[in-house]
């Protein structure tokens, strides 16, 4: 089979970066396709900024975007395939995506955002004559695919329930976390936990860029109840008020050797959202063999088996953190165990380079069939 050049639509915004990074990492490796990269950047600048719709509504600017970025590529040199991530960068493409073989990659359906996104700053779809006509254009985008590809369970089931798409069309494939991640994993797997009592502090991972949405004041309030039985590592780019036993770390960048250092040096994984898809930054704190506390918002319960790898608990709720918390401080057994646990897991599930593979066939797969059709007329 002959390699397919493909243009990857790649939205700019939250976890998409990283995303964005590990299949760039991923595609030089793989023989079979030829990437054309275009990345949608969030931020409003240029002509956007003077008009309303286009600095104001995301999705209008990155499909706007995208059409033109597409557009220019396409135009300048034949391609076999596109491949948008998210849906949010496809809305204006659809005459592309009935003429070229196309995957539709999203974390959440947008009925998915609209349960999530108070804590985003998103109004939920009502039924107006402008929120129906959002729903039958993604509706269609959905259809005209030739295949679509969701994070989550929870993305799937939306996809299909609600949007009344062919669940043999869809394929459930999680972003994952780099390789760099498993072997930190790999380590703590094969390291026995120090018997009787530890006498160094436990240290508490937290990631995340936007602190509040994240749950960081609920963490807050939780290990300031903790004192000195725990050391809590904040990854943010907001000013942070810590107490003394909390370290603020900003200017982290995805995948680099400061954050690799910090899961390397950390016991446990916490991440309370108010609001959530599926965060990579729990991938990637399973693929390092730490326990997780999480809550039971979005698709964070696909990230962790409660009980085994963590423990999923409500959000808002500072005294179920805290008693989580405390019951891994307590018990590096448990710790350890629940660690194995979230690799194995993240080994079946969360692995960025295995799942990018599949990726890259299923659009050869699909480039190869268009061909054979065409060549066949």
């Amino acid at each position: 089979m002959r390699p397919v050049r493909v243009a990857f639509v790649m939205e700019q915004a939250l976890g998409h970066v990283t995303y964005s990074q590990n299949l760039h990492a991923e595609a030089g490796q793989h023989a079979s396709v030829i990437p054309t990269w275009l990345p949608i950047p969030f931020e409003v600048h240029g002509p956007a900024r003077l008009v309303p719709l286009l600095r104001d509504n995301w999705s209008a600017r990155a499909s706007w975007r995208a059409r033109r970025a597409l557009g220019d590529v396409l135009g300048a040199q034949p391609h076999d395939a596109v491949f948008f991530h998210t849906q949010v960068t496809a809305l204006f493409s659809l005459g592309i995506i009935r003429r070229l073989p196309t995957i539709v990659s999203l974390d959440a359906t947008p009925l998915n955002y609209d349960r999530v996104g108070y804590h985003y700053g998103h109004r939920p779809a009502g039924d107006g004559w402008l929120d129906r006509l959002k729903y039958r254009v993604n509706q269609r985008v959905f259809r005209a695919a030739r295949g679509l590809v969701t994070w989550s369970e929870w993305a799937r089931r939306s996809l299909v329930d609600e949007y009344g798409i062919d669940d043999s069309r869809i394929r459930v494939l999680a972003p994952g976390a780099a390789r760099t991640f498993f072997e930190l994993g790999r380590l703590r797997a094969a390291a026995s936990p120090p018997p009787g009592p530890s006498r160094r502090t436990p240290r508490v991972l937290f990631v995340g860029g936007d602190f509040q949405r994240k749950g960081g004041p609920v963490l807050l309030e939780s290990v300031r109840a903790l004192g000195d039985r725990c050391v809590v590592d904040v990854v943010t780019q907001a000013a942070v008020d810590a107490p003394p036993n909390v370290r603020v770390h900003t200017g982290v960048e995805p995948n680099s050797e400061r954050l690799l250092r910090l899961f390397a040096e950390a016991d446990a994984f916490v991440l309370p959202s108010r609001a959530e898809c599926l965060a990579v930054a729990l991938m990637e704190a399973a693929a390092a063999g730490l326990p997780i506390v999480t809550t039971n918002v979005g698709a964070l319960g696909e990230a962790v088996r409660p009980g085994s790898s963590g423990f999923l608990i409500p959000a808002d709720d500072p005294r179920a953190l805290r008693q989580a918390l405390s019951a891994l401080l307590d018990d590096a057994a448990q710790r350890s165990r629940m660690g194995r646990a979230g690799y194995d897991l993240a080994c079946r599930r969360f692995d960025a380079r295995r799942n990018a593979r599949v990726l890259f066939d299923l659009l050869a797969q699909h480039a190869a069939v268009a061909a054979d059709v065409r060549g066949a007329a």
